[in-house]
């Protein structure tokens, strides 16, 4: 653990008010087939993330990861766990809800699974407009690295790389993304598959931290000074 790294489970209930003024991090990721990889795996990369981010950004506070999260895609895969709408929403603004009474004012969630995303930011708009006084910063770590991000492909293989996990190839199937607009849903694979993806990162894992850190730190500097209290 760094050393500017504050784990939330060890903090006693009378030291947490030492901790009100600091950047409450909430890793979310989800349960699900990655092919032979771990069924973690994105929970995985966003706790990883978020306990890099201590290196960056001085007394951070880092919740406990959030693992189980929706993923209806690949329900029909065994080993995938996916909590409901209903389900998920009301988990995610009970954390909130909790932190805020115990007078936590800023929190930072890390986002790790495409799935979560759409759903992540309705419920903290719904969930803000009852809290006008916490800063919420919402990031899912593919778009502050500008990259597009399929399931269990070279993207995701390179991050398992760079965080010593072995290979998360041998796929059964091969999803394909359709870029067409209107969406087309159609019911999720049931064998173990992937989405072909020609792109790969190239950085180094503490690259991606100080590049996420950067544009946390300057989103914050626009939310504290400018008082607004959701942004992406």
């Amino acid at each position: 653990m760094k050393e500017d790294c504050i784990e939330y489970r060890y903090i006693s209930s009378d030291d947490l008010k030492k901790y009100l003024n600091n950047l409450f991090v909430l890793p979310v990721g989800s349960i699900e087939q990655h092919c032979s990889g771990p069924l973690g795996l994105d929970a995985i990369i966003a706790e990883n993330i978020s306990k890099g981010l201590c290196k960056f950004i001085k007394g951070i506070v880092i919740l406990p990861t959030i693992y189980y999260a929706f993923s209806p895609e690949w329900s029909n895969v065994p080993g995938t766990i996916s909590l409901n709408v209903l389900s998920f929403s009301e988990m995610i603004k009970s954390i909130l809800t909790s932190l805020y009474k115990s007078g936590v004012r800023r929190i930072l969630i890390i986002n790790s699974h495409g799935g979560n995303s759409g759903l992540l930011e309705a419920i903290v708009r719904e969930w803000i407009n009852n809290y006008d006084k916490a800063i919420v910063i919402l990031i899912d770590y593919w778009k502050v690295l500008n990259i597009e991000i399929g399931h269990a492909g070279k993207i995701e293989e390179s991050l398992s790389k760079l965080l010593g996990i072995s290979s998360i190839g041998n796929c059964k199937d091969i999803v394909k993304i359709s870029k067409v607009r209107p969406k087309v849903i159609v019911k999720g694979p049931n064998m173990p598959s992937k989405t072909e993806e020609n792109a790969t990162i190239k950085m180094s894992f503490e690259e991606i931290i100080e590049k996420i850190a950067n544009e946390i730190n300057n989103t914050l500097r626009v939310a504290e000074s400018r008082g607004t209290h959701f942004l992406l």
